[in-house]
Parts: structure tokens; C-alpha cells; sequence
């Protein structure tokens, strides 16, 4: 019979079992602090090119919003340019008109003037000059402009009338009106007396579905010496 005391069982210790546990623990934190250490490391320096990379946006948009300001500012410049460049050219324009226009009134002045000083006629002649028809400020209304003159010869003052009459069609049917008749006077002739010339101006209104056609001015002197004289003109107002 076998002794079983004699045989010792052998103890199987373990590999950690021979190193103590607060050692095992200041290792393991060791480690932790390392992976730990590498984390922060590689996200540190993401994070930090992620700030770079933000930081050099916005001073590409900062360098942007400087550029397009500087447009603005050109382009406001270029605008303001043209604009007095436009108001330059409309300023000559209305100036060249208003030249042109003076020029035409000097070339009337001077026909008028050389019509009453002419030498070519032995007797009183009188003339009716420088007609013009506008439009009024009013529906059918218009202004009418002229003068009467005589070539100056004995320069004795002329007296008498001027009448003034439109003919058209009222309805389909030939139609003469009367001065009277159309004249926000009330005239039924403008008086005349002058020496070298008279200016004549009134306004009067037409009759509603009246088409004017012609208007006749017939100037009347009260001298026997002085013919009268008769003359008519389409109507073509000016609008």
C-alpha cells in the first residue's frame, strides 16, 4: 500500500502572482497615459490644422470683401462718370438748340426788318408776316401769332382792323367760322394801328367734331390809300 503523504502535489503559480498588484496597476496606467498621450498628440494636431485651414478662409473672404468693395467703388466711380458725361452732352445739346433756335429767330427778324425797309415798292404796302399756330394747354384749344407790317415809306401810322377766319366741315358739311365765334376775347377783330409793324397774338377754341381745313387773316386799314390784304394759311399747329 502506497503512502500518499509521501508525494506532495507541486503549487502552479501564475505568471502575475509573482508581481505585485499595485505594480501591475501603476503599469497599466502608465500604458493608458501613453495611448492617452498619443490620442491628444494626433488630435491636437488636426484640430490644429483645422484651425490654420478656418483661419486662412477667413482671411481669403476678408481679402474678398475687399476686392468687391473696391468694385463697388470703381464701378460707382464709372457711373458717376457717365452720368456726367450724359448731363455734359444733354447741357450741349439743349445749348446747340438754343442757339439754333435764336439763329432762326434773327434770320425772321432780319427777312421782317428788310420787308419794311424795302425800297423796291413806290406805295404803302402792307404784309402780313411770321405766322405760327400752337397747341393751348386746353382740348381744342390753339394760339395763333403774326405780324403786320408796311414797308416804310412815308411812315405815317397805319389804323383799321384785323379779322380772322377759319373754314372746315362741321359734320360732313363746309363750315366758315368767325373770329367772334371761336375767341376766348370774345373779339370779333383785333384793333390795328402802328407805324412800322404790330404784333398780333390771341387764343381761341373750335367746336367739338368741327375739322378745320384753312385760316384766313384779312387785314382791313381804314386809309383809302392803303390796300387791304388778304392771306391764308393751312392748318398745321404746332404741338
Amino acid at each position: 500500500m502506497v503512502d500518499i503523504k509521501k508525494y506532495r502535489v507541486p503549487k502552479i503559480v501564475g505568471a502575475n502572482e509573482g508581481v505585485p498588484r499595485w505594480i501591475r496597476l501603476c503599469l497599466l496606467l502608465l500604458l493608458l497615459s501613453g495611448v492617452a498621450w498619443m490620442a491628444y498628440k494626433q488630435g491636437g494636431s488636426s484640430l490644429a490644422q483645422g484651425f490654420a485651414r478656418l483661419q486662412s478662409g477667413m482671411d481669403h473672404v476678408q481679402t474678398l470683401e475687399q476686392e468687391r468693395n473696391e468694385l463697388r467703388r470703381q464701378l460707382a466711380m464709372v457711373k458717376q462718370a457717365a452720368e456726367v458725361d450724359r448731363e455734359a452732352l444733354l447741357a450741349i445739346r439743349e445749348q446747340i438748340k438754343k442757339l439754333q433756335d435764336e439763329r432762326l429767330k434773327m434770320e425772321e427778324e432780319l427777312t421782317f426788318l428788310r420787308g419794311i425797309v424795302s425800297t423796291s415798292s413806290k406805295q404803302q404796302v402792307l404784309r402780313v408776316q411770321n405766322f405760327k399756330l400752337e397747341a393751348g394747354l386746353e382740348a381744342q384749344q390753339f394760339v395763333y401769332k403774326f405780324s403786320v407790317s408796311q414797308v416804310i415809306n412815308s411812315g405815317s401810322v397805319v389804323k383799321g382792323r384785323i379779322e380772322l377766319s377759319i373754314m372746315g366741315l362741321q359734320d360732313g358739311q363746309a363750315k366758315l367760322l368767325k373770329l367772334e365765334e371761336l375767341s376766348d376775347e370774345k373779339l370779333s377783330s383785333h384793333k390795328m394801328r402802328f407805324r412800322y409793324y404790330q404784333n398780333v397774338e390771341g387764343k381761341l377754341h373750335l367746336p367739338t367734331g368741327f375739322e378745320p381745313a384753312t385760316i384766313t387773316i384779312d387785314v382791313k386799314p381804314s386809309s383809302s390809300k392803303l390796300k387791304p390784304v388778304s392771306e391764308a394759311y393751312n392748318w398745321s399747329p404746332i404741338s
